[in-house]
C-alpha cells in the first residue's frame, strides 16, 4: 500500500503553462513602462552624454533618431583660428528633436553637416538630466543658475529679453583647457520648465543687484554647448533652445492623457460657465 500523494501530471502541466504566461505578459508591461518612463530617459541621457562639437549629423541621427524639424539660421563665425581674423555670415542647418513630453534637443549643422553646436532643453518634472557644464556638473531643471559662478569675464553676456508672450534668459561660460575651449551656455527658454521670466530686465538698465536676485531664484532649463568658430552672441538668448512658436503646437502626449485632460478642462469650462452665469442672475435680482 502506498502512502505517497497521487499527483495528476496533467493538472501540473496547465499549472505550469499558466505560471509561465502570466510571468510573460507581466515581464512585457514591466519592459514596456521601463521602455516609456525610466528606461527612456536614462537612454536619451546616456545619448546625450555621448555628444559633442564637430561631430556628424548622422552620429546625432543614430542616437536619437529622425529630427522633425530643419530649417535654416543665419549665424556669425570667426573668420579663422583667432577671433581677430573677423567674422562672416553663415547659414546653418538647425534640426529640433522633440524627445517626447521629456524636452527638446537641437543641433545646429554646417553645410557638411558638422555639428557646430547643439543644445538639450528639459520641459518635464520627470526628466532632470545631470548634464556637464565645463569641469562642472548641473542638473537640468533643478540647479539655479546661481551654481555657477557669474558670467565669463570677457564681457560676452548674459543675453535677456522680456516680451508680452516670449521671453529669454541666457548666460556664457568658458573654463579653458578643462571646458574643452568650449563656450557653455546655460539659462532659462520659454520652450522649457521651469521657466522664470526675467522680470525687471531692460537691457543695460537690469541692475547688478536685480540679475543676482534672479541667478538665486531661476532654475537652469537649457544647456548650450558650442565650439570656438561660432559667436553664440548672434543666436543668443532664443538660441539657446528651439523656437518656442514653432514646437508649441505639437501634443506629444499619451492619446489617453490627452483625452483625459480635455475632458478634464472641458469640464472645468463648464463648472465656470455655469458659476459665472449664476453670478451675473444673482446681481441682477438682489434689491437695490
Amino acid at each position: 500500500m502506498s502512502f505517497l500523494p497521487q499527483i495528476d501530471t496533467k493538472l501540473n502541466v496547465w499549472t505550469l503553462a499558466a505560471v509561465l504566461t502570466a510571468l510573460y505578459t507581466l515581464l512585457g508591461i514591466v519592459r514596456r513602462w521601463w521602455n516609456a518612463s525610466l528606461g527612456k530617459r536614462w537612454r536619451l541621457v546616456k545619448a546625450f552624454r555621448r555628444m559633442a562639437p564637430y561631430v556628424r549629423h548622422d552620429y546625432v541621427k543614430d542616437l536619437f533618431g529622425e529630427p522633425a524639424w530643419e530649417h535654416k539660421q543665419g549665424v556669425s563665425m570667426y573668420g579663422g583660428e583667432a577671433p581677430e581674423a573677423g567674422m562672416r555670415e553663415v547659414d546653418l542647418t538647425v534640426r529640433t528633436w522633440p524627445l517626447g513630453t521629456l524636452g527638446y534637443l537641437v543641433t545646429w549643422s554646417s553645410e557638411h553637416d558638422e555639428v557646430l553646436m547643439y543644445s538639450l532643453t528639459t520641459r518635464s518634472f520627470f526628466f532632470r538630466p545631470r548634464v556637464r557644464v565645463g569641469d562642472r556638473r548641473i542638473t537640468l531643471g533643478r540647479s539655479r543658475l546661481a551654481v555657477l559662478s557669474d558670467t565669463a569675464p570677457d564681457g560676452f553676456g548674459p543675453w535677456s529679453t522680456l516680451g508680452a508672450r516670449r521671453f529669454g534668459y541666457a548666460e556664457r561660460h568658458f573654463f579653458g583647457n578643462p571646458g574643452g575651449y568650449l563656450d557653455w551656455v546655460v539659462g532659462v527658454s520659454d520652450s522649457g520648465s521651469p521657466a522664470l521670466a526675467p522680470i525687471g530686465c531692460d537691457g543695460d538698465g537690469w541692475s547688478a543687484a536685480g540679475l543676482e536676485s534672479y541667478r538665486r531664484r531661476a532654475r537652469i532649463n537649457s544647456l548650450l554647448v558650442a565650439g570656438s568658430t561660432i559667436d553664440v552672441d548672434s543666436v543668443m538668448p532664443y538660441g539657446i533652445a528651439p523656437d518656442y512658436d514653432r514646437v508649441r503646437f505639437v501634443d506629444l502626449r499619451h492619446p489617453a492623457r490627452a483625452a483625459v485632460t480635455a475632458w478634464f478642462k472641458s469640464g472645468a469650462a463648464r463648472v465656470r460657465r455655469v458659476w459665472d452665469r449664476r453670478r451675473r442672475s444673482a446681481s441682477v435680482t438682489a434689491p437695490e
